[in-house]
């Protein structure tokens, strides 16, 4: 009997060893698996760094854009401005998110202001609630389909404001427009090719035309050669231009040399000395600056101020 009872009490023992190593195998295994969950969870913890971080360098990208190209010079203002589109942000949401109860509703309303004010924050709450599944989606959307399509996009607007002499340049006229638009063009660009300008006078009045146009003409024909065609007198003798090319159509009053539809002369606005063969038409029958009495409408008056500074005589 009592060999027996050293038997079974073996037995046992060898009972609860066995069901010791079992479990001393499982908690091995629970131990690889918790080190495999850690290693996990913190290789996500650096993936999502990696995607909040790219998700902010849209914002970041717009208020570079914003610094880099706002600009004061010469009377000419352009600043940019970064818009967070709160109204697509909230459709995204209310599109892919259950909100059934006051509290999801609440907080797709109130996201966008959040994103706004707390990008980083709210952006990591938004992730995890969607990897943790608190966040509820409708049916056909994943939480990697929304994460992704959420952070791939930029959720800024940039608005560009320009204005010359504190008028913004959609409350312009036309022709103040035209006249912002050649400044763009010859103040921002490298290029020192000629430039052809058509009438550029056109829509402003003639204060304008003279104390801005033609001024800012005068200056910039030093750095690139510049041609225009233009109907008005104060353009041609105010902006002193170099070379002045008269065209003409042949018609019975105004008849061309041969009867060529389209005849031209060239000179200085100097030039005094008449063409007097009379088969070369009309273009041959005057100077350059007769033709600009007669062609453009104020041009001796305008030559007349240009004499008294220079000392020409008439």
């Amino acid at each position: 009997k009592k060999g027996q009872r050293f038997m079974d009490e073996d037995k046992e023992l060898r009972d609860v060893l066995s069901k010791l190593d079992e479990e001393e195998k499982k908690l091995q295994v629970i131990r690889k698996l918790q080190s495999q969950l850690e290693e996990l969870e913190k290789e996500q913890k650096t993936l999502i760094d990696r995607v909040v971080e790219q998700h902010l360098s849209f914002k970041e990208s717009a208020i570079k854009i914003c610094n880099g190209l706002s600009l004061d010079c010469d009377g000419l203002k352009i600043s940019i401005q970064y818009t967070l589109i709160q109204d697509d942000m909230r459709f995204f949401l209310e599109t892919r998110l259950n909100q059934r109860g006051y509290e999801r509703q609440g907080y797709v309303q109130d996201f966008p202001q959040q994103y706004g004010s707390k990008t980083e924050v709210s952006v990591r709450v938004f992730l995890n609630g969607l990897l943790s599944s608190e966040i509820q989606l409708k049916g056909g959307y994943t939480p990697e389909s929304v994460a992704m399509d959420f952070l791939s996009r930029g959720w800024y607007r940039l608005d560009y404001s320009l204005k010359y002499q504190n008028d913004s340049f959609t409350q312009m006229s036309e022709g103040k427009q035209a006249f912002v638009i050649l400044k763009l063009l010859l103040d921002f660009s490298d290029k020192k090719c000629p430039i052809l300008i058509d009438q550029p006078e056109d829509s402003l009045d003639n204060r304008a035309i003279y104390k801005e146009l033609v001024e800012y003409l005068k200056k910039k024909k030093k750095e690139r050669q510049i041609i225009l065609v233009t109907h008005n007198p104060n353009i041609v003798v105010g902006a002193d231009a170099e070379n002045i090319i008269i065209a003409n159509q042949h018609g019975q009053n105004a008849p061309n040399a041969g009867g060529t539809k389209f005849q031209y002369i060239n000179g200085a606005l100097e030039d005094t000395k008449p063409q007097t063969t009379s088969n070369q038409g009309i273009l041959g029958k005057h100077c350059i600056r007769e033709h600009i009495y007669d062609i453009l409408e104020g041009g001796k008056k305008a030559f007349e101020k240009r004499e008294q500074k220079y000392g020409f005589k008439k």
